[in-house]
């Protein structure tokens, strides 16, 4: 049985604050004009935004993540008990076909009919193990396909989970370097409070 391994969890940046009196002073440029600003505060807004949905991510992430291994150990443990069974098994037809082989020795050898009937009681015994064993053998067959579609259940949820990991990463990288373009271009700035109040109102109307 084929069990897949699991990605790696990923780390989001924290989206910077925007720049406010408990920052650091403010970078000797020019003051920002309106379209500045309003750029960056869009762009702080969406970085906030996508920071928000991949932790969010990695939060559902990690909480299946942690559901599907506790089912993989369930149908490691299925497994291993199968494997278990099946020496058990495999022992006791090898001990039945031998005990068979050796009633069989014993009945040619015997001279008369009353050495004959001395075996019966074995024969009988040894009839109802072997009906036994069948009887085990058939339930652990019709256990099987269960267990076949549980495995492939459970890989097709490794398969998913991991391709969902990849999806997240991949929206990482970009993230940072939005969050690092914020920083290269806004961070510290000097604005205009009223510019700041217009846009806070069209960020507010969807604008």
């Amino acid at each position: 049985m084929m069990l897949a391994a699991f990605g790696v969890s990923v780390a989001v940046a924290q989206t910077p604050a925007r720049p406010d009196k408990t920052q650091p002073p403010a970078r000797p440029d020019k003051i920002m004009t309106i379209a500045e600003l309003r750029t960056c505060m869009k762009l702080e807004q969406a970085n906030k935004k996508n920071a928000a949905e991949i932790l969010q991510e990695q939060d559902a992430f990690k909480r299946d993540q942690e559901a599907v291994k506790v089912e993989q150990a369930e149908v490691k443990k299925a497994n291993d008990d199968i494997r278990a069974r099946v020496a058990t098994l495999n022992a006791e037809r090898d001990a039945i076909s031998t005990a068979s082989t050796a009633l069989s020795a014993k009945v040619a050898a015997a001279k008369t009919d009353e050495e004959k009937a001395a075996l019966e009681s074995e024969r009988v015994k040894l009839l109802e193990r072997n009906r036994q064993y069948e009887q085990d053998a058939d339930k652990f067959n019709a256990m099987q396909p269960a267990l076949r579609e549980r495995v492939t259940a459970l890989n097709e949820r490794i398969d998913a989970i991991n391709q969902r990991n990849k999806t997240i990463n991949e929206r990482v990288e970009p993230h940072q370097a939005q969050v690092a373009s914020w920083r290269s271009t806004c961070s510290n700035r000097r604005f205009r409070e009223e510019d700041e109040i217009v846009i806070k109102k069209e960020l507010a109307a969807g604008k």
